[in-house]
């Protein structure tokens, strides 16, 4: 058979692809799909993945030579392949972009990079999708530790991960009697070098067990049998930097593409992934654990004072508790502060020891009768133990302007009550709301049944894909101006059934520097919304100092 003479080249550019380069005879034989070359690409020399190879071209017109191959074998297998075309398909990024983002940093350039074959594995069967309902955040492990236990017996590689470096403490210890030290890694932060230096060695197959957070889930372990992903609902898992994606979806799309299972571990599981388990896509294991009671303090004929937060039953709760000399907790939002209610406290009960816990906190209280905390908390969810808690603005959390905010709070009620050992008290004043009440829910089912039923009738994901079409810069005028004129030009292209909303500031108006506004592109196809979107970048030519990015549902 004659070698082929066009190789089709994709780049981690925000590009479709793949362009096509003719192979010269000198490199006949030795350009493979999944390695890395070096081609001319828009006026300069770039590195670029081979995707496929050709006998002959489609396109008219003079090609270019491919001008260097980088690596002396395929970076890249075909079911990686696969698994950054079902990523670009999934988010609205470029092949390129998705294999870019499977790289170390080091080899995101056109450094060589001598590196062995890998295995040109094919799963031979689907694997399944499991949710585990650890509604105590006890028993987690008991199920856990023996599935990996069995695949990393049946020769094949797993992937656990981590919404951020504060579950390292717990996570770490349980898997590191499964292997030996030179087996299994923790994908952490670290010089390029090092960073380097473990991606090879889970590449070559001496690493079988790979830890680690979001970018984990690009991690090359071989025969990839099993992904975990722990606490699934963590915001830390969705990816806020082009390309965006989550990475519970994305190890959806992975474990696709190679055929591994994957099991989602949650005491309060996405309204996403929940609608999966309604649709059977997903299997559910439900962990029953009794949980301490939720109570309501009701505020609606009680007015407190301007930048107060202790009303009169919730002192009474903390007069009982100081008598009886057991630990309250007082959760408060982050953007509140808990500097405030700590002198509220004081104030109220001086000879009480008060603490305060943040994001900036190095280190937990021990010593305390009443502990003012934010969200961090969480970091300690496993360790700390208090007699009581309460939540100070229960209404802050469930009517947030996101559609995410009712989840958020459900997941905040659930993981403080696994930090209790009496009661959770709730100050609000929706008393009556029947919503409010279902985030006591015993079994959670009340919160996922109305919450699946609003979105059903809003028609917001999981029911419709959205993709929010962001445009930042620096100057606020110009960034919405763009968003203006970017809306106008999709709003001719979109094809029948995918419809667009019109322009407003960015949930997160202003990050780094740049100010965000966006517009959404919405409908029940999710190719659709997808190709609307990406023809929409493909036309659109915005003005210097502006950068427009898609982000997925």
């Amino acid at each position: 058979m004659t070698a082929p003479r066009v190789a089709q080249v994709v780049f981690g550019l925000p590009v479709d692809g793949p362009f096509d380069y003719i192979i010269p005879e000198e490199l006949s034989g030795k350009v493979f799909p999944g390695g890395r070359v070096l081609v001319r690409f828009a006026g300069r020399k770039r590195a670029g993945v081979v995707v496929r190879l050709l006998q002959q071209t489609a396109h008219d017109g003079k090609l270019s030579v491919l001008i260097k191959i980088l690596d002396e074998n395929p970076v890249f297998a075909p079911a990686f392949l696969k698994f950054a075309e079902r990523f670009a398909a999934r988010f609205a990024c470029s092949t390129g972009e998705a294999l870019e983002m499977c790289l170390p940093a080091y080899l995101r350039g056109a450094k060589a990079f001598a590196c062995a074959a890998m295995d040109h594995h094919w799963p031979e069967e689907a694997g399944t999708a499991e949710l585990v309902f650890d509604r105590g955040q006890t028993q987690r492990w008991e199920i856990l530790l023996p599935r990996i236990t069995a695949v990393l017996a049946e020769g094949r590689g797993v992937i656990v991960m981590m919404p951020d470096a504060a579950r390292c403490h717990d996570v770490l210890p349980k898997l590191g009697p499964l292997l030996p030290a030179e087996e299994r890694v923790l994908l952490a932060g670290s010089t390029p070098k090092e960073e380097y230096g473990r991606w090879l060695s889970v590449r070559s197959g001496k690493v079988r067990l790979a830890a680690g957070f979001i970018a984990a889930v690009f991690a090359p372990v071989r025969n990839l049998g099993l992904i975990v992903v722990l606490d699934e609902e963590n915001a830390f898992y969705r990816h806020e930097q082009t390309p965006f994606f989550h990475a519970r979806e994305a190890a959806f799309e992975r474990a696709a593409a190679e055929g591994c299972d994957v099991v989602c571990v949650s005491s309060a599981p996405s309204v996403e992934l929940w609608h999966r388990v309604e649709k059977k896509t997903v299997r559910l294991t439900l962990l029953e654990e009794l949980l301490p009671p939720v109570k309501f303090l009701d505020l609606t004929n009680f007015k407190m004072r301007k930048d107060t937060f202790i009303s009169l039953g919730l002192r009474h709760h903390l007069e009982t508790a100081l008598k009886e000399k057991r630990q309250f907790l007082l959760y408060i939002q982050a953007a509140r502060g808990v500097g405030g209610v700590c002198a509220e406290v004081k104030k109220i009960f001086p000879g009480a020891r008060v603490a305060g816990y943040d994001r900036t906190s190095t280190a937990m209280p021990e010593d305390f009768d009443i502990l003012v905390a934010t969200q961090s908390v969480f970091r300690h969810r496993a360790a700390l133990k208090v007699a009581a808690a309460a939540v100070l603005d229960i209404d802050w959390e469930f009517h947030k302007h996101d559609i995410q905010a009712a989840h958020s709070a459900f997941a905040l009620v659930q993981h403080l009550r696994q930090m209790v050992q009496a009661y959770l008290l709730l100050q609000t004043r929706n008393v009556a709301d029947p919503f409010l009440h279902t985030l006591a829910s015993a079994d959670g089912a009340d919160f996922y049944r109305r919450e699946l039923t609003l979105r059903q009738e809003m028609g917001v994901p999981p029911f419709q894909a959205q993709a929010s079409v962001i445009v930042r810069s620096e100057d606020p005028a110009l960034a919405c101006a763009e968003a203006k004129r970017l809306y106008d030009s999709v709003i001719n292209i979109l094809p029948e059934g995918v419809t667009a909303i019109d322009p407003e500031q960015d949930r997160a108006a202003l990050v780094r520097g740049k100010f965000r506004y966006c517009f959404l592109v919405q409908g029940d196809a999710r190719a659709a919304v997808v190709a609307a979107a990406r023809q929409a970048l493909r036309l659109f030519r915005p003005k210097k100092d502006t950068v427009v990015t898609v982000s997925m549902d």
